[in-house]
């Protein structure tokens, strides 16, 4: 996976961050997505991304 800066909603903090640590996971129904952890209060965040397909 590339360098990328994905940024993702956190819930406590009530504002968009950058995520620390991001992985690439897929759901169930096949969609990408983004997940990892607020820099701020380390609390997991989640983000969708776009196919690659």
């Amino acid at each position: 996976m590339a360098e990328n800066k994905y940024m993702a909603y956190c819930v406590k903090c009530k504002k968009k961050v950058e995520v620390n640590n991001p992985k690439e996971v897929k759901l169930e129904n096949g969609r990408p997505a983004i997940k990892g952890t607020c820099p701020v209060c380390g609390t997991t965040v989640f983000t969708f991304i776009k196919s690659k397909e």
